[in-house]
């Protein structure tokens, strides 16, 4: 818990400079994944009342003529659309008209230079712009709406032509800016802004779409609007300027084309590039989908700031305090969440909106410093585990120890034990007659013994009391055969005691290992001070199990236990009952045994 609050405090001052600092490369990183969604989500269906006419390549070499005498090929363009009783047309072109009296001088001149003669019928049929205001005019008039549009800088005048524009009307005019994000992406529309006089002037795609009562409503209130991309180029119906003048030219009629449709007019293969979201599109198309958007109310709708805030902070806060408790599951839960989040982000796309990048690397920022910390808590709990236990119970155990996560046992816990005292008869008398160094080597040589077999057995050697060892089993790890495993090791402790080996360690001295086994309930954990702590076992168990062990001389026995332990070993023996004792301490007498192949051995050897 040392480190608990680094997660809050990591999260907190995150959060703040990702929602009150508003980074760039943030925002940067929120419109790359917007561009993913779109790809992800490929080509949408789009408005079929929206149709493009074509500047191609095709085109431009078709016409055979430099862009300033285009003038009577428009006029011919606008007047097929009048007849075919389109609903709007939208130039996206920016009209400079040139002087036709200068034109004409400069052809004259031209012609002197050459010496060649220019005559007058030439000169006439050289109307450039004429032609074309005349057909606009017509059109206008045949009822269908003609959108013209202009450049215009924010917050500044607008300066118009008034040679073309005032044909539309004021109010039938519109800008052609597109937003660009700082990558140079279009990915939004202003669909209106005003002047620094405060006139308001509107997107000319907003000016095309006008023609539905309820758009005028929702320009009021979102000027800055996402678009809709419905997908990558020629996502709409696209014709050639040089198919839509030859048909007319032969007399077909364009009205299943274009009758009752917005129709725009612009450069779709040589000029006039945005980048978006599903790579380079001509601007007519990305005016297109403006349209489109605005015909079918779809531009995309992002999650409100404020709504983002609230939701990420309400995860991350119950993540940070379910993490007080569970901080590995936290982790993972936090995970989760970032996927959650991702697919809803994924599939409620088209629909809404919702930003992703911030969210993400709150969760992220929390999954890494709880992570940290949980690996922390759990190498730190590893490691004082292994060094408490690595003295008392055998790798086996200690491994298993490690793999559990239950560490209820290093506070206290209380189960039932099986006690094991085992203590040397005549030790006093063996060391009284010998020098300490002797007495030190004896006592560790018969210990380390002694203590890996406990250990082999699954038991936990406590303390060591002078010349007597105390042991336990059926902790820290629960085991259904500990009674079995403890009488296992008294048998081998005691037949290790006849060995010529110990006999050796001894100096030829006949000592006498005498051992109690009792089964209780106990209480077992990490107790001490700050300075010196020991996993040990307490309770009213251990002192009888001690008490029991003095009774060995008096039974001239080796191995006495309790009939808690009889009832609770599995394999067969073959019991001596001893008789029942009260024991100092114990108000209810205690049922004892031997072993008796064990208590016959030892009547063998004495005799």
């Amino acid at each position: 818990m040392r480190f608990g609050w680094l997660s809050w405090v990591c999260c907190f001052v995150l959060g703040l400079a990702l929602y009150v600092g508003n980074p760039k490369l943030v925002e940067d990183a929120e419109n790359r994944w917007l561009d993913t969604l779109f790809q992800r989500r490929g080509p949408a269906v789009a408005d079929s009342r929206v149709v493009i006419i074509g500047i191609d390549q095709e085109t431009m070499s078709w016409a055979a003529r430099p862009m300033f005498a285009w003038g009577p090929l428009y006029a011919e363009l606008a007047s097929g659309i009048a007849q075919a009783s389109a609903s709007v047309l939208l130039l996206d072109l920016i009209f400079s008209p040139t002087s036709e009296v200068v034109l004409r001088d400069h052809i004259r001149t031209v012609a002197a230079e050459l010496a060649e003669e220019v005559s007058p019928r030439l000169l006439r049929a050289i109307g450039f712009d004429k032609p074309f205001r005349a057909a606009l005019i017509e059109l206008v008039k045949s009822g269908t709406r003609l959108v013209l549009g202009f450049a215009w800088e924010h917050r500044q005048p607008v300066f118009s032509d008034p040679s073309l524009l005032h044909i539309a009307r004021r109010e039938n005019t519109g800008y052609y800016n597109i937003a660009t994000s700082r990558d140079g992406v279009t990915r939004s529309i202003e669909l209106f802004s005003t002047t620094a006089n405060g006139e308001r002037v509107s997107a000319v795609a907003a000016v095309a779409a006008s023609t539905l009562a309820t758009i005028s409503a929702n320009l009021a209130e979102n000027p800055m609007q996402q678009i809709n991309f419905r997908g990558p180029r020629n996502s709409f119906v696209v014709l050639s300027l040089k198919s839509v003048i030859e048909s007319f030219r032969a007399g077909e009629k364009l009205h299943e084309k274009i009758a009752g449709k917005i129709v725009l007019v612009g450069f779709t293969g040589i000029t006039d590039f945005k980048a978006t979201p599903y790579g380079f599109m001509p601007g007519v198309e990305v005016h297109a989908s403006v349209v489109d958007n605005l015909l079918n109310q779809r531009f995309i709708a992002r999650v409100e700031r404020k709504y983002e805030i609230l939701t990420i902070a309400a995860v991350v806060v119950l993540l940070l305090f379910f993490s007080l408790r569970f901080r590995v599951v936290s982790v993972i839960v936090g995970l989760l969440c970032a996927a959650v989040w991702v697919g809803v982000s994924r599939q409620g796309f088209d629909t809404y909106y919702l930003p992703a990048v911030r969210p993400l690397l709150l969760l992220l920022v929390f999954v890494i410093t709880t992570g940290l910390i949980a690996y922390r808590s759990i190498y730190v709990d590893r490691r004082r585990v292994r060094q408490i236990f690595s003295r008392y119970v055998s790798d086996s155990v200690l491994h298993q120890v490690l793999a559990s996560d239950d560490r209820d046992f290093m506070t206290g816990k209380r189960r039932r034990l099986c006690i094991m005292i085992a203590d040397i008869r005549g030790f006093t008398t063996f060391s009284e007659k010998r020098d300490a160094h002797e007495v030190v080597k004896f006592l560790n040589a018969y210990f380390s013994v002694i203590t890996e077999i406990v250990m082999r057995h699954g038991g936990v050697v406590d303390k060591f009391l002078g010349d007597g060892l105390l042991a336990f089993f059926n902790a820290p790890v629960e085991d259904a055969d500990y009674a079995d495993k403890a009488l296992n090791a008294a048998r081998e402790i005691d037949k290790y005691s006849k060995t010529p080996e110990f006999r050796q360690i001894s100096h030829g001295v006949d000592l006498k290992v005498g051992i109690a086994l009792h089964v209780g309930d106990s209480v077992f954990g990490n107790i001490g001070s700050r300075r010196k702590t020991e996993f040990t076992v307490i309770g009213d168990t251990v002192n009888t199990c001690s008490r029991m062990e003095s009774l060995n001389k008096e039974f001239n026995t080796s191995i006495i236990v309790s009939g808690q332990l009889t009832a609770l070993v599995r394999q067969q023996i073959d019991w001596h009952f001893l008789g029942r004792r009260s024991l100092r301490g114990r108000a209810a007498e205690i049922e004892l045994y031997s072993l008796f192949d064990q208590e016959k051995k030892d009547g063998q050897k004495d005799t």
